[in-house]
């Protein structure tokens, strides 16, 4: 039974507040330990990601012209 007279307590606003700042701390410290361009970012990931996928379809198209070139010079038996 709850009553409107008396108010809530959020349990986890705290430890949301700690790890909030421990992270921008860690962050702060990695830009100064490794330099800022070194530091991974979610854009950084986010580009690699895109790079690899490119890479992987050059090599899909690759593969399917050389099993293109091989299919037509075959020699029937």
């Amino acid at each position: 039974m709850t009553t409107p007279d008396r108010p809530t307590v959020d349990l986890s606003a705290a430890p949301r507040a700690v790890i909030g700042t421990a992270a921008g701390i860690l962050y702060r410290v990695g830009c100064t330990v490794l330099g800022e361009d070194r530091v991974p970012t979610a854009r950084a990931n986010a580009w690699s990601a895109v790079c690899a996928d490119q890479q992987r379809a050059r090599e899909r198209a690759e593969v399917q012209r050389w099993l293109a070139s091989n299919h037509n010079r075959r020699t029937p038996l």
